[in-house]
């Protein structure tokens, strides 16, 4: 294997001269595979081969969270001379100007790489003027160490303006896990960044040969303003929520800056050696109800890992990525030297019916002439589609010839024994948007849901007919602090006005299930799809679980319908090596079982 500390960095910003649509003028595009920002993120100690340096080491980063802009005056003229992008505290985006929010002035933010056993140490200083923040280390379990989870009013007080939280916890689970704002739409903004945890002993060793610290790709769906801005306007009047673009790795293009400004900022790239096999890591940080379908042209994908847990492969054309998801696949060099698309299509809230948000990525070749694949003016939604075998489909399940869910792939070493067991407890969660008055959105008595127009009607999402409601103190440290009538689920309803009846009446709480430590509990998520045609990614904290059945029923289903099938012996469950993940999506109109170990 070629290890990170070996390689060579690949430094590369090539300038490329194209004609516009209207052939008009030149544009001007560059690729970058290694920013001046991710090359500091290597000089860290922490950053090293795992395999010859396993020894534990303490890992500090400091993190100053701040409200920002994309294209500041760091960038100076990064939209006419591509060098410009690359500046320290530059954040070109797709080129459009807007506030955003970042650590360290960079997005994504810093990328923090380490060996297993690592102690990671964070501080993490609010710099924003108004607003509180904490940060979710998604995908490791925080093992005792729950107070670093990173959910304000949960398992934390949110870090206030001008004060400074360290967070201190031991990069235990190998695999590719990502840090995010869990404070208000901040991850939305800008604040996020990838998060790797590599070990010497990694049983998918033999499958690649490079594993380099710039092969990553983290995903994120791109909105014009602010997304308070358009949370306010699409909750309180009527106002689009779609997200206009797709960003990776923080940048990208759109095709009105190519036919309007002629010129654009870099373009992501991963570039490769022919020869040789490449782990690639993918990452959604999808905000809104954004899959994102992923190719590469010329090449065929194979999935090795989710969630950062071991995958027996599985060769695909393309797969799909939900919000949260974390895919690695490795992609053999063995095309001709050349330039090729990585694509990345829209789904749902990005698909044609909205704004057909899409973007590129550039797969180089060493050796291959400086040029994109194809002119941009040539790329589209529509082109950056990939028909063939796919994984992780929307809203399809059980899988066919030709696609298979998240639910049927196995696990490359999952203990088959410790989910067979009856559960010793299981859960049934249904979710819907729910036509519902509430003093949130729709005020019953001054524009209840029924009074204004329909384009200004709000659907609550809600988990068993029950509003999530934060407690003022974090019931983890602050226990006594939380009254009891606060908690409630569907077996000890709120009272409301009319009675326990949170069907008919809108029901908020502090939502909460108890299960004995160590035991077996089983969750069956069950979208039941009448509102709209949507699907929604779950994540556990603390820990992962085997997904064991996943099935669409028709546009929509029921509570009842899904019980019924359980009754009668129907349900699908699987426990020949199912697969191990933190995340999941359940398809609309449909069903997903997971089982997991309260052993944290």
């Amino acid at each position: 294997m070629t290890s990170v500390a070996s390689m060579s960095l690949l430094l590369m910003l090539i300038i490329l001269t194209l004609t516009s649509q209207n052939g008009s003028h030149a544009v001007m595009i560059a690729t970058t595979d290694v920013s001046e920002d991710l090359l500091s993120d290597t000089d860290h100690p922490c950053s090293r081969n795992c395999s010859s340096d396993p020894n534990a080491r303490i890992c500090f980063y400091h993190f100053r969270a701040e409200y920002y802009t994309t294209l500041s005056k760091a960038c100076y003229q990064c939209s006419v001379t591509p060098s410009d992008c690359d500046r320290h505290h530059c954040v070109a985006a797709d080129g459009v100007k807007k506030p955003i929010v970042t650590v360290n002035r960079r997005m994504p933010g810093p990328s923090i790489q380490v060996c297993q056993g690592d102690e990671i140490m964070v501080e993490l200083e609010n710099g924003m003027a108004s607003d509180s923040t904490t940060i979710h280390w998604h995908g490791l379990h925080m093992v005792g160490t729950p107070y670093m989870d990173g959910v304000p009013h949960l398992t934390q007080c949110p870090v206030l303006p001008s004060s400074t939280f360290r967070y201190h916890f031991l990069a235990d689970k190998t695999g590719t896990h990502y840090w995010h704002s869990h404070s208000g739409f901040q991850r939305a903004d800008g604040m996020f960044g990838s998060l790797t945890v590599r070990s010497g002993t990694d049983l998918l060793l033999p499958l690649y040969d490079v594993d380099h610290y710039s092969h990553v790709l983290l995903l994120t769906d791109w909105l014009e303003k602010l997304a308070i801005e358009k949370f306010v306007f699409h909750h309180f009047s009527e106002h689009d929520n779609k997200p206009y673009n797709i960003l990776v790795n923080g940048r990208g293009y759109i095709q009105s800056q190519l036919v309007y400004q002629g010129a654009h900022p870099p373009l992501s790239a991963i570039t490769v050696t022919k020869g040789l096999r490449h782990r690639i890591r993918t990452i959604s940080n999808s905000i809104q109800n954004c899959p994102i379908e992923v190719s590469v042209d010329g090449h065929t994908l194979l999935m090795i890992a989710k969630d950062g847990a071991p995958l027996e492969p599985i060769s695909v054309e393309s797969f799909v990525i939900y919000g949260g998801e974390r895919w690695d696949f490795v992609l053999d060099a063995n095309k001709q030297v050349g330039n090729y698309w990585i694509k990345f299509h829209g789904l749902l809230d990005c698909d044609s019916r909205f704004k057909s948000a899409y973007q590129v990525a550039v797969l180089r070749y060493k050796g291959a002439p400086d040029q994109l694949p194809s002119p941009l003016s040539e790329v589209s939604w529509s082109s950056t589609k990939r028909e063939g075998f796919q994984v992780n489909t929307l809203n399809k399940a059980p899988g066919t010839d030709m696609f298979k869910t998240s639910a049927e792939i196995h696990s490359m070493k999952a203990d088959t024994d410790q989910y067979s067991a009856p559960p010793d407890y299981s859960f049934w969660f249904d979710f819907d948007f729910h036509a519902i008055d509430n003093k949130l959105y729709n005020d019953p008595e001054y524009y209840p849901f029924y009074g204004v127009p329909k384009e200004q009607r709000l659907f609550m999402p809600q988990l068993n007919y029950i509003t999530l409601k934060f407690p003022h103190s974090p019931p983890l440290s602050q226990p006594n602090d939380i009254p009891a009538s606060l908690y409630c689920n569907q077996f000890n309803p709120p009272k409301v006005s009319k009675g326990s009846n949170c069907s008919t009446e809108f029901c908020t709480c502090l939502h909460m299930h108890e299960v004995e430590k160590n035991s077996l509990v089983e969750v069956i998520l069950v979208d039941k799809g009448f509102t709209y045609y949507a699907n929604h990614p779950f994540h556990l904290h603390g820990h992962a679980f085997a997904v064991l059945g996943m099935e669409r029923l028709g546009e929509n289903t029921t509570l009842e319908a899904v019980q019924k099938l359980e009754r009668e012996g129907r349900l699908m469950r699987n426990f020949d090596s199912p697969p191990i993940m933190d995340t999941v999506t359940v398809p609309d109109g449909g069903y997903t079982v997971i089982r997991f170990r309260a052993t944290n």
